[in-house]
């Protein structure tokens, strides 16, 4: 064995040591948190603006406030949580981020419920059904399959597709001019 790849062995194994050290070091931080997307941030200011033209039953309030949840994976990040710092018909937001459909209570006034849950897209809904939480989600075909509120991407804009029919069986009055700017569906047949 030569000299030089001896040398080579030594000088590896020196820098790898040298490599953990260094390595065991430097300061242990997380990753920095995902960014939110833009989208994202559009449609979290979009559930606070909804708050205005929906009506919500006063009897069925419980608690001292508004609660925005979102069901299922959290793509909205620290957009929502901004929302915190405002109020809906005097009472302070509250998020909440549930991993279960069964967590979803009456604390719920409003219920985004994001794409993981789409296999169980249906038996959500169908538990939710007359009760006064308005539901939102970005699913495709959301509103049709009884979501209350479906965003819907269109070339520049973030357009809404409305279940009238769901929102009124759950005590929910929509004001006008947000049905205006709406595409109005009903629940499809199963």
């Amino acid at each position: 064995m030569s000299s030089f790849s001896l040398g080579g062995k030594y000088l590896r194994k020196g820098m790898r040591r040298l490599l953990l050290a260094l390595l065991l070091l430097l300061p242990m931080e997380p990753p920095p948190a995902m960014a939110v997307s833009s989208e994202y941030k559009l449609k979290a200011a979009l559930i606070y603006k909804l708050t205005r033209f929906v009506e919500w039953p006063r009897e069925n309030r419980t608690g001292g406030s508004f609660g925005i949840c979102i069901l299922g994976r959290d793509d909205f990040g620290s957009a929502l949580d901004a929302l915190e710092s405002r109020k809906v018909d005097g009472l302070p937001i509250r998020i909440r981020r549930l991993v279960q459909s069964d967590a979803v209570d009456s604390s719920c006034q409003i219920l985004f419920v994001s794409e993981s849950k789409r296999p169980f897209l249906h038996s959500i809904l169908a538990s939710l059904k007359g009760r006064p939480i308005l539901t939102i989600g970005d699913l495709d075909g959301f509103a049709e399959k009884g979501g209350m509120i479906e965003f819907v991407r269109g070339r520049q804009r973030i357009g809404f597709r409305i279940n009238l029919q769901q929102a009124d069986r759950a005590g929910l009055k929509i004001a006008a001019p947000l049905l205006e700017l709406s595409t109005i569906v009903e629940t499809e047949r199963t």
